[in-house]
């Protein structure tokens, strides 16, 4: 049976009331995307890739009439220059490449830019994760059945790629994502290294029409995708900055309080700056794990039934992620900015009490006025 939320303590008598699966509750939240700087960099060269390819009509400039010549007439090409370059008018394919530190958020990031683009790429677009670990043929394996075509394990690895190839081709698939991608490139020796570059290069050069290939990972793959020029000139990369204090403690204190409007919890505001700059900390300064740790905080302080969010419903949730002793726990200790974050279980356990503690403060937090909420869904 889900659990159930009821009315906060403090809900004025007389409203009427009804019960709602905290589950239920927990989705709505999960969904809740934490904007940053970066997405819409993200977001704004994708945007241009896809122009670039041809997906969508691409940026236009003014230019007095007086100054268009021949080459600017579309579909026009200069019949009588010996020296006109055909290859200018061959289209050509992209690669976007998002890297970031693990749970910084990328496929998430990704996902809500393929969603807001639902109607340019929905019918364009294939997407994977590749598995762990991953070699060149179990990715084309994994890429294949995505595109209507049944696994034939027999089969060699360039006889699979000629059929990723084909297969591309015959849906009219014009955007590739592989998730995870250094899987693929983190145990391949010196040859397969060069088959990976290789094939890359294969899905985007010599095609009618061209492609986007999106490639997301972490920061080791854009150091190998650069070691090819003509895989690199291709490349437009964009990196997932992590998080830093105190220069996003307000983002995170202002999302804090946009997770829990509408729901029968109250929140300190006096303490909200204090608690975002030790989720940050908490969550190694990665977006996705300040989002993760918040949401289960929320479930915490709902299972509680007191009606508020706590520090103590943080300090639980990072206690049971990570297995560390009270004393090392960024949410109960004064000293949090010198705790490591990546707790580990190989430590003493005797010091590991009730998590019915106060929380320690280095200081006295600054009055913070409520945020008028706005959320981004």
């Amino acid at each position: 049976m889900d659990s159930e939320v009821a009315r906060s303590p403090e809900a004025p008598t007389g409203r009427p009331v009804r019960l709602i699966s905290i589950d239920k509750v927990l989705r709505g939240v999960r969904r809740m995307f934490l904007p940053s700087p970066t997405h819409d960099r993200l977001a704004t060269t994708f945007d241009r890739l896809l122009g670039v390819v041809g997906l969508v009509p691409g940026p236009t400039i003014e230019m007095p009439s007086s100054n268009l010549g021949d080459r600017y007439v579309e579909g026009d090409q200069i019949a009588d220059d010996d020296d006109a370059d055909e290859e200018a008018d061959k289209p050509e394919g992209r690669i976007l490449v998002l890297t970031g530190e693990t749970g910084a958020g990328k496929s998430r990031s990704l996902k809500r830019l393929f969603r807001q683009r639902r109607q340019t790429v929905e019918k364009v677009l294939v997407s994977i994760v590749a598995p762990s670990p991953c070699t060149l043929m179990q990715l084309g394996r994994t890429l294949l059945p995505e595109l209507g075509y049944p696994i034939q394990r027999d089969r060699k690895e360039h006889l699979i790629w000629e059929d990723v190839r084909r297969r591309i081709d015959a849906r009219g698939v014009r955007i590739v994502h592989i998730d995870e991608m250094q899987h693929v490139t983190q145990t391949a020796n010196s040859d397969q290294k060069t088959r990976i570059l290789n094939t890359i290069k294969s899905l985007i050069q010599d095609r009618d029409r061209p492609m986007l290939l999106v490639l997301s990972g972490t920061c080791e793959l854009a150091d190998f995708l650069r070691t090819d020029g003509q895989v690199y000139r291709r490349c437009r990369f964009v990196e997932l900055n992590p998080l830093t204090i105190p220069g996003d403690v307000n983002l995170i204190a202002d999302t804090l309080e946009d997770l829990i409007d509408d729901m029968p919890l109250r929140f300190e505001h006096t303490v909200v700056e204090d608690l975002a700059a030790r989720l940050i900390h908490a969550s190694n300064y990665a977006h996705g794990i300040v989002m993760e740790i918040a949401c289960d905080a929320i479930e915490e302080a709902l299972l509680d039934g007191s009606g508020r969010l706590l520090p103590i419903h943080f300090a639980e949730v990072y206690r049971s992620r990570s297995g560390c002793p009270n004393s090392m726990n960024p949410f109960l200790s004064a000293e949090w900015q010198e705790k490591d974050p990546q707790q580990v279980l190989d430590r003493s356990r005797t010091d590991i009490a009730s998590t019915k503690l106060k929380v320690s403060k280095s200081a006295p937090p600054a009055v913070r006025k409520p945020k008028k909420p706005s959320k981004t869904k």
